[in-house]
């Protein structure tokens, strides 16, 4: 049985209940595709073919389902529909209201305070947001199995003798209220607290829609059994997976695993030792590397994995196959060859068709790996499904049938900084009716913590649109600031490193030069040596270009951004920095300048001489925030200076 993704109606999805069709997936590497069990078979079975024989012994006793101040009967199992309808349409026309709050809560780190913003289509909120003063857990819904294992892990994170700390207490109205959520003051000091709210929600979400599910069976089988009238309950969606967790590499997987696995309460744990071969790993990195960096790539780094995970009443299932799993989590790059590209004719993506709850931790970190897959993976989300998986129709909510599922969706994104591609990802993939939650960092900036006098000079120039800025960028850059570096350049016995985020603007600028010093040995003039060094380069190359670098025999060094991300080197002999663009990362402006003060302490540059250039345009106000402060800023981008210099 096919279903079309654009002509089947409502009404044409309600006249298939009762089919059920088992379709295999593909005999890929389970692994690396849509795990099946140790055993090597495919059995898919929709939300309802759960076993009740136990069905007594394995659900809270609470009622959820009629619980209306329950978040998830409100927002998921029963919402308002006449207020869906109206709210989806408000989503679909673009007409969100903006309002901005102040909040000046710990953060638990740097920064401490931040600003809130919230939007949601039309003038009326789709339902009401848990208040901040919540301060039980049975306030918040939690199932019972969950509370007793959560209050063991967070009490180190409690604060004033409560259960939650400070930014779990903000955290907790958007994420619990199953608003969309975009916080930006992630860090290695608050990842754990982070991790810990986000999987309690997670897990509360799986329990609540199974146990929804697993009653409604034993209500169905006792209706069977008297022979009474039909009753319609709809307590499922296409397919069974409900959490999609993405994450950058496999270590991050494996702690967040053991998170799962502390707060669920699961006695057992199928396949557990396989999971720590293929994910676990004690390699640790030098100290003298930088601790986000040592925190990022510590353990597997491998950026390429997927995983199903499903919850029985007693255990947790590991590389279960996809339509058979409850919680997927997987890296960007994992996950994109999943789902295959068009040309696949046995493509599959209806897996994501019925996830309700997608989490994204350490975005920043995913931003240096092809932001185009994460692109992908939000466009094949909540998608009508080609086939059935063996689901009942008459049990699938109305919304999911309406092709409504994306607008009740909740989206968690957390990230170290925000950049331009994670707003777009907050603006254009996050529809959430109920909510958009977004907290961005008040910056004191990065020039604060350099710890000694240093001249930054920062220079703007004009471009009235983002997709003029690559070309305005260059040409300034070729007319105005090249020349005038090559004249200090020359004159001085150390060298210009020049810092490139973009590989794209790395390669026209390495072609530029090259071009120009061939120019100048046909004319007979005295150019400059240049080397370039990015992501791509051997080692052997990058070993030999930095030390020319450093015995000056370069007088020039192009380097990348997400070189720097993934290898942290210290570069020797710079006597100034110019920045063709600003770093995503305000760590890396720290890092790359400290160069400079290398070669002052190698004696290889006078203090006095040392300097870090800059160009910017307005469209780099985020990175420009994140280093010269957030009361900075504005002056910098929106006034009419072009020089701004700081000491």
């Amino acid at each position: 049985m096919i279903l079309s993704r654009t002509t089947m109606t409502k009404k044409e999805f309600a006249a298939q209940k009762g089919n059920s069709v088992s379709q295999s997936v593909k005999g890929e590497t389970p692994e690396l595709s849509r795990p099946v069990d140790d055993s090597g078979r495919l059995e898919i079975k929709s939300e309802s073919e759960e076993d009740t024989s136990e069905f007594e012994h394995e659900v809270d006793e609470d009622e959820e389902e009629s619980d209306s101040s329950n978040p998830f009967v409100y927002h998921f199992a029963n919402p308002n529909e006449v207020l869906l309808k109206s709210m989806v349409n408000h989503a679909q026309s673009k007409e969100w209201t903006t309002e901005k709050l102040k909040s000046t809560a710990n953060a638990n780190g740097k920064p401490s305070k931040y600003s809130m913003s919230v939007q949601r289509p039309g003038s009326l909120p789709f339902h009401e947001e848990i208040k901040t003063s919540a301060a039980n857990l049975n306030d918040l819904k939690i199932k019972k199995r969950l509370i007793s294992p959560f209050l063991d892990v967070n009490k180190k994170h409690g604060s004033d003798g409560g259960i939650f700390s400070n930014l779990q207490k903000s955290l907790i109205p958007p994420i619990f209220s199953n608003e969309d959520l975009l916080f930006a003051p992630r860090s290695i000091s608050n990842a754990q607290e982070i991790q810990n709210i986000y999987s309690l929600h997670a897990l509360n979400h799986i329990f609540q829609t199974r146990d929804t599910v697993l009653k409604n069976n034993a209500r169905l089988s006792k209706l069977r059994r008297s022979d009474e009238n039909f009753l319609e309950l709809r307590d499922q969606g296409f397919t069974r997976p409900k959490v999609l967790v993405v994450l950058p590499t496999r270590n991050a997987c494996h702690q967040f695993v053991e998170t799962l696995i502390r707060l669920s309460g699961t006695s057992q744990q199928e396949n557990l030792k396989r999971f720590k071969t293929t994910y676990y790993s004690n390699a640790t990195l030098p100290k003298t590397k930088p601790e986000d960096f040592r925190q990022l790539f510590a353990g597997n780094n491998d950026d390429n994995f997927r995983i199903g995970l499903k919850f029985t009443r007693k255990t947790l299932k590991l590389f279960t196959e996809f339509y058979n799993s409850d919680l997927i989590v997987a890296s960007p790059l994992g996950l994109r060859l999943a789902i295959g590209d068009k040309t696949d004719k046995k493509r599959d993506v209806d897996f994501l068709s019925s996830i309700e709850i997608v989490i994204v931790d350490q975005t920043s970190a995913i931003t240096m790996q092809n932001w185009d897959h994460m692109i992908q993976i939000f466009n094949h989300l909540n998608l009508i499904p080609k086939d059935s998986h063996g689901c009942d129709f008459s049990r699938i909510r109305n919304w999911y049938l309406d092709g409504e599922s994306k607008y009740l969706r909740q989206t968690l994104v957390f990230t170290e900084f925000i950049t331009p591609e994670i707003n777009a990802l907050f603006s254009h993939q996050m529809h959430n009716i109920g909510g958009k939650v977004k907290f961005h960092p008040v910056y004191s900036g990065a020039l604060t913590d350099i710890g000694t006098k240093l001249d930054h000079v920062f220079t703007k120039f004009f471009s009235s649109s983002p997709q003029e800025d690559p070309e305005k960028r260059f040409k300034y850059f070729t007319t105005k600031a090249l020349p005038s570096l090559m004249r200090t350049t020359s004159a001085s016995s150390s060298g210009t490193l020049i810092f490139i985020p973009s590989y794209v603007d790395y390669v026209r600028i390495r072609n530029y030069l090259e071009q120009e010093h061939q120019i100048n040995k046909k004319l007979g003039a005295s150019g400059f040596s240049f080397s370039a060094i990015n992501e791509y380069s051997s080692v052997s190359d990058v070993t030999r270009a930095r030390a020319l670098f450093k015995d000056g025999q370069s007088k020039v060094l192009l380097y990348t951004e997400r070189l720097h991300h993934f290898r942290r080197y210290e570069i020797k002999g710079a006597e100034t920095i110019f920045m063709y663009a600003l770093p995503d990362n305000p760590s890396f402006y720290l890092e790359i300048v400290r160069f400079l003060l290398r070669s002052v302490s190698d004696g290889r540059a006078d203090k006095g001489a040392i300097s870090v250039k800059s160009i910017f345009s307005k469209w780099d106000a985020l990175k420009l925030e994140r280093i010269v402060g957030t009361s900075r800023v504005a002056k910098m981008c929106a006034g009419s200076g072009e020089v701004f210099e700081f000491s």
